[in-house]
């Protein structure tokens, strides 16, 4: 079996040191007294071996210099014989324990892989969606099209047409097609394909996207496919009469949202969305609840990416879905922003940064304790069931700033009646005609009249008074979060 990390063999002997003697000292005692209890360092230093990237080499070594202390040692025949049994036992649930550990570890590595190409192929979306939308001819339109295709899936070809003849109430649409790459083979057996049709105006398909690659595709590929359809039927549509801005722009705002909340028993959660100005440009507040790797924890995040468009769109595709690639792997919170800003550091070169809060939502007797991690974030706040609100937590350092930002975890009790809030600078940094017109301390004041309502109501309430108070379309992205403990 191989190590969880490719390393070279004095690398783990360096590593593995101490390891040997913790090692030795637990064999030996397992081995004198045969007691269940003994056994269980076994299955510890098994975890720590594949936690600290050891190979089983290192296991292996530090088993024969035990067992040449151990038993071989033993002079006398009987008592050799039952530490042999004894050391057997000691090895094959290490190795086991090995085993089952190691798999783990690949199995977190690969969704962890396959998360990151899902924002990788989210960022090319975003990227031709913008080129797409900026009034190309159709010819235009179809080669782009075709050559992403090819380019996000993996393809040896890809091609799009435009039938002429469906194209019947889309008027000043002719007959085109485009392709890229190499020409696909001649028999459907030769090759996968899959195929995604392009629309016109009212729905009516006018053509097809297509594309021909050497493997078995996945569902993931085909829904990518759909997608660019999606985006390049908007931008014909767009070069015939009209703008599809504010169709791409949703579609890809919706793409970096959840679908909706999870229904989590013993809490009520509710999250609002409203994009900066008319809805054109992709922003870069996001918010996020899911399952925690904790069996007893729900994963909780919010955050604001630096800047709006496609870049910001990409920085918050890869946030969102690292986030929850490293939420599978560490259990505490500050450990999965340690994870986070390390991949923004290494996955960006445009000095983008991020602020976000993440933590988790543990339900105990009488109420719900919540832990929290907040990287350069506004504040949450707390409405307890008598009206007092507070604001909790403390500052972090900016994600994708410095290689070691400064985090500290925060832990705040909610009580049955009481109400969490997290939200975005979007929703405390309103102004109009050069000056604030609804910041923290109105939303202090609405807040503290929030008691006794559910979470979609107190949520509906602070959105309407800020897009009150903004008197038209916001300047500024605004997310939020509400979680209250039923009474």
């Amino acid at each position: 079996m191989n190590a969880p990390r490719g390393t070279e063999r004095d690398d783990d002997t360096r590593a593995g040191g101490g390891f040997a003697e913790r090692y030795r000292h637990a064999f030996l005692a397992y081995v004198a007294s045969g007691a269940e209890t003994d056994l269980t360092p076994a299955y510890e230093l098994s975890h720590e071996a594949v936690g600290g990237h050891l190979g089983l080499l290192t296991l292996a070594e530090a088993h024969r210099d035990a067992l040449a202390e151990g038993v071989l040692s033993e002079r006398e025949p009987a008592r050799q014989r039952q530490a042999a049994e004894r050391a057997a036992d000691f090895l094959r649930e290490s190795l086991a324990t090995f085993e089952i550990s190691h798999r783990s570890y690949l199995e977190v590595q690969e969704v962890a892989r396959i998360e990151h190409e899902h924002a990788r192929q989210l960022q090319s979306i975003a990227e031709v969606a913008v080129a797409l939308n900026a009034s190309l001819p159709v010819d235009d339109i179809l080669e782009l099209v075709t050559a992403e295709a090819r380019h996000v899936l993996g393809a040896r070809y890809a091609r799009a047409r435009l039938d002429a003849s469906n194209a019947a109430g889309a008027p000043g649409i002719p007959a085109l097609g485009a392709t890229s790459g190499e020409q696909p083979p001649t028999t459907a057996e030769e090759a996968v394909r899959l195929r995604a049709s392009l629309f016109g105006r009212h729905g009516l398909v006018i053509g097809e996207l297509e594309v021909f690659a050497p493997e078995e595709p996945d569902a993931g590929d085909e829904a990518i496919l759909v997608q660019l359809a999606h985006v390049a039927s908007a931008a014909i549509r767009n070069a015939q009469l009209y703008s599809a801005e504010r169709e791409i722009a949703e579609t890809l705002q919706r793409s970096l949202l959840p679908r909706r909340l999870p229904r989590i028993e013993g809490l009520d959660l509710e999250a609002r969305y409203c994009a900066a100005g008319d809805g054109i440009v992709v922003g870069g507040d996001f918010y996020d609840v899911f399952r925690s790797r904790r069996g007893d924890a729900w994963s909780v995040a919010i955050g604001d990416v630096c800047g709006k468009g496609p870049e910001a769109a990409a920085l918050t595709a890869l946030v969102r879905y690292t986030l929850r690639a490293a939420a599978l792997w560490e259990q505490r919170p500050e450990r999965v922003m340690e994870l986070l800003n390390s991949a923004i550091l290494e996955q960006r070169s445009d000095y983008r940064f991020c602020t976000a809060l993440y933590g988790h939502l543990i339900q105990e007797r009488g109420g719900t304790r919540v832990e929290l991690v907040n990287c350069g974030h506004p504040l949450p706040l707390v409405v307890r069931a008598g009206g007092a609100v507070e604001s909790v937590g403390s500052h972090g350092t900016l994600l994708g700033v410095v290689p070691d930002p400064d985090l500290h975890l925060d832990t705040v009790t909610l009580a049955p009646g009481d109400l969490l809030l997290l939200f975005t600078d979007g929703v405390t940094e309103v102004r109009r005609d050069g000056r604030e017109v609804f910041g923290l301390p109105q939303l202090h004041a609405l807040v503290a009249e929030l008691g006794g309502i559910s979470s979609a109501k107190a949520a509906e309430r602070i959105e309407d008074a800020v897009l009150n108070a903004c008197g038209g379309p916001p300047r500024d992205d605004l997310a939020l979060i509400a979680i209250r403990v039923p009474a």
